[in-house]
């Protein structure tokens, strides 16, 4: 069975990142989506732009893969 952490894995992987990167990319771009204000993808695009990172990382099917891990991620914690 795929994980969705693995096939985000993957799919950076194939754009030129390493397993470091990969990490802090999902870091960056949790701590965009937990602002407390709605972003849209474009304006996480943005803000991960401002912070270093190139344009071709990210696109909407990855996005959308790190925001599903990352809510699988909350619902794990409020559960324990």
């Amino acid at each position: 069975m795929t994980t969705i952490i693995g096939i985000i894995s993957k799919k950076l992987k194939d754009r030129g990142l390493i397993p470091v990167e990969i990490n802090r990319l999902i870091k960056d771009v949790a701590n965009i989506m937990s602002s407390g204000k709605y972003c849209t993808p474009v304006c996480v695009k943005q803000n991960l732009e401002r912070l270093g990172w190139e344009g071709y990382v990210l696109d909407n099917n990855i996005l959308e893969l790190i925001s599903l891990f990352l809510g699988d991620q909350e619902m794990y914690r409020k559960e324990l």
